[in-house]
This record gives structure tokens, sequence and C-alpha cells, in this order.
């Protein structure tokens, strides 16, 4: 990639998605995702990106200590996510590039809209049970495909009215089996050949910059305004993702 306007600002979403994921244990993929699909094709910019994004979830389950109890609880969500990875994945290889351009842009879309409605529900333990496959699947699927998961996990854990610290642990956990099943399902079409891992490298080595910076600031960030602007820089990327995939 040749140090244009375009790739500086890639490089600078790259540093605020990971400053995201440092503050909030999650956004890393729906606002970098995108970003980098902009500048090279989708299947390279979901490859990529499963490097840095193992190793900060893994940053993020291991300060403090790892609980078993977050593996007994979702262990139906882990299950069917990685079911949900590998049959995404699938479609990743085999459907064209303005499919998947335009599977994204829709979900970067409804994911803003949900964001702005503020709906807010509570699961019962009963419905927990009841719905964890169906998240985890429905997770695993949009990630293996468009690498964006995060918005059908992050809403069911919110309302499970998770306490803050449980919350970013649950879906560090989620993500980082997510993950290792994305990693296991790419290789097995050999979408990570040897020029996309020494660039996944790069970026793993670019962004955990951003990353600690996220981590220091978890706490002072004014979460409303922060919000605010993240939301707008999405929606306007979802809606070019969305403009390239039709014209």
């Amino acid at each position: 990639m040749s140090l244009d306007l375009t790739t500086l600002a890639v490089a600078a979403a790259l540093l605020l998605a990971a400053f995201v994921k440092g503050t909030s244990g999650m956004g890393f993929p729906m606002i970098a995702t995108p970003v980098v699909a902009l500048l090279l094709d989708i299947r390279t910019a979901v490859v990529i990106l499963i490097i840095p994004n193992l190793i900060m979830d893994a940053t993020q389950i291991f300060r403090g200590s790892l609980s078993v109890e977050i593996f007994r609880r979702f262990k139906w969500l882990l299950l069917w996510t990685i079911l949900g990875v590998f049959l995404g994945t699938k479609l990743l290889v085999i459907l064209p590039a303005w499919v998947l351009n335009l599977t994204l842009g829709v979900t970067v879309l409804a994911f803003v809209a949900w964001s702005l409605a503020r709906v807010e529900f509570a699961i019962s333990g009963r419905l927990e049970k009841i719905l964890s496959p169906v998240v985890g699947f429905i997770g695993g699927f949009l990630n293996g495909m468009t690498n964006a998961a995060g918005p059908a996990h992050a809403i069911y854990l919110y309302s499970l009215r998770l306490q803050k610290v449980e919350f970013i642990k649950s879906i560090a956990t989620i993500f980082i089996v997510t993950k290792l099943s994305q990693l296991a399902a790419v290789s097995t079409w050999d979408l990570f050949d040897r020029p996309t891992l020494e660039l996944s490298l790069t970026v793993t080595l670019f962004v955990l910059g951003g990353f600690y910076l996220g981590l220091k600031a978890q706490d002072r960030v004014n979460q409303e305004t922060f919000e605010r602007a993240l939301l707008a820089m999405l929606f306007v990327i979802g809606v070019v993702l969305i403009w390239r995939s039709v014209v």
C-alpha cells in the first residue's frame, strides 16, 4: 500500500478502533473491517484483523483472572458460534465481493440504528438458555462472513445486565473463541497465505499502541460523546460500503 491520504486515513481508523477496543472491550472489527475493506478487498480485511483481535482479546481476558464460570455459562453460545463461523467463512470464500460489502454495510448501519434507538430489554435466566445457541450461531455466522459478530453478541450480553468488568471479560472470552475458530476456518480454505500473514502481523504491531492507550483510558473517557462520534463515523462507512456494492 502506498503512503497516500487513503492509507493514512485507514491507519488512523485502525488506531481509533484499537483505542475503542481497549476502553470498551469491543468495537475493533466493527470499525476496522469496513474501513480496511474500503482500501483492500473485504476478504483480506477480514483475514488480516484476526491476529490483532486475538491478542487484544487475550489481554483483556487475563487482566485479573480467567473465569471458568464464563465458559460454563456460555458453553452453548460458544459451541454454536464455532459452527456459525465455519458456515460464514465458507460464504466469505464463495460469494462475490459486492454481496459481502453489502452485507457488511447493512450490518454496520443496523448496529448504528440499534445504538441510536436505545432499545433496552432484560433477558431472564430461562430465556437465556433458549437464546444462547441462537445468538451464538448468528454472531458466529456474521463474524465468519463479515468479521462483525460484535452487535449480536454485545446486544445479548447487555440484555443480561452484566456488570462492566464481567461484561468485558465475557465478551472478550466469546470473541477469542470466535477468532480462534475463524483462524482455523480461514486456514482450512487457504485464505491465510504468507503475504496476508505478514500484513496481519504488521497491523498487529501498529494497533497495539492504540489498544494500550484505550486500556489506560478505560475509566476516563466521556462515554456519551465518544459513542456519538463513533456512530457518526460508522454511519458514513456503512453508507459508503452499500454505495460501492450497488453502483
